[in-house]
């Protein structure tokens, strides 16, 4: 945090309209890592949105810069369309306020936190079609495939796609790659289980289809019907 601190010192007498500063990410949650970029929200009189990236002291600090507005609109509109990603609006729901903790600043958190609580929009017809039409495309790919090398890298891009679609099937925020097994552990089991059976026996073409089979059955299976789209 001294490391945040003194940047944040140097950086905001640049700037003369910041009113809030929110750390959010893995440093505002306790599981930052030794590569892990610091994400900073600053919130304040801006005329539009802009992203920012420095480096200091060997570390990366990434820059959400943007009015009050912009992320109250980001939060009840924009990222409640989507699916099931929200990123400024977990960064909100989850993040900690080291300057401008005023009431327009908890209602904007509390704002975000009731739609982060909501959980995702049910995934639409469409969302489940292109779901089982990309894993069965990969899947009909794979048995064809009879390199060995070309077969482990369709496995790997099977595992992610199923792994993704889990996540909006079941109506679970998107997480980062590097979260995604650990969130699986604690909502779905079964589903860790077959994920860490596949990446130990890489390749194996009948645990690749238990997997495929546990996450498309209960919205239709494999795509072999006729589609429009």
């Amino acid at each position: 945090m001294n490391l945040i601190n003194v940047f944040l010192q140097k950086d905001l007498c640049t700037r003369g309209n910041v009113e809030t500063v929110v750390l959010c990410g893995s440093y505002a949650l306790g599981r930052a890592a030794a590569h892990s970029d610091v994400d900073l929200c600053y919130i304040g009189d801006f005329s539009h949105f802009q992203r920012e990236s420095h480096l200091y002291h060997d570390k990366e600090f990434q820059l959400m810069i943007a009015p009050w507005s912009w992320y109250r609109q980001v939060v009840t509109e924009l990222e409640r369309e989507s699916t099931n990603i929200a990123t400024i609006t977990i960064m909100l729901a989850t993040g900690k306020c080291l300057m401008g903790d005023t009431k327009k600043w908890r209602d904007l958190q509390t704002l975000a936190l009731s739609s982060y609580q909501q959980g995702p929009n049910p995934p639409s017809t469409e969302d489940i079609r292109k779901i089982r039409v990309r894993i069965t495309d990969l899947w009909e790919d794979f048995c064809d495939e009879v390199e060995n090398q070309e077969r482990l890298w369709l496995s790997f891009e099977i595992l992610q796609k199923c792994v993704e679609a889990q996540f909006t099937i079941r109506q679970w925020w998107a997480v980062k790659s590097k979260y995604q097994l650990e969130e699986l552990r604690v909502h779905d089991v079964k589903m860790a289980n077959l994920l860490e059976n596949c990446l130990e026996s890489l390749g194996s073409k009948e645990r690749l289809e238990n997997i495929c089979s546990y996450v498309l059955d209960p919205v239709g299976g494999w795509m072999k019907e006729p589609w429009k789209a």
